[in-house]
């Protein structure tokens, strides 16, 4: 099963690395986690913008997927 790391990305700067990482099917459950992640982050982390992003890494780290803020999030819910 693939191992997915979930980084948060605030333009330049990494916000926050995920040192453990999940092990899901595939990459579209990858997309979903992190989807949720994001919702939980805009919700949860009072220094959130819409334009952040989770980007989920595959056990080599490479980037295989940016999820943005924006996309997961109604900004007006705040």
């Amino acid at each position: 099963m693939p191992h997915f790391f979930f980084h948060i990305r605030n333009g330049d700067a990494l916000e926050d690395e995920d040192p453990d990482g999940l092990d899901l099917p595939d990459l579209e459950s990858a997309r979903a986690e992190a989807l949720q992640i994001a919702r939980d982050f805009w919700e949860d982390w009072a220094h959130a913008e819409a334009g952040m992003a989770v980007e989920v890494a595959d056990e080599a780290g490479e980037v295989v997927l940016t999820v943005p803020f924006a996309a997961a999030v109604d900004r007006r819910s705040r």
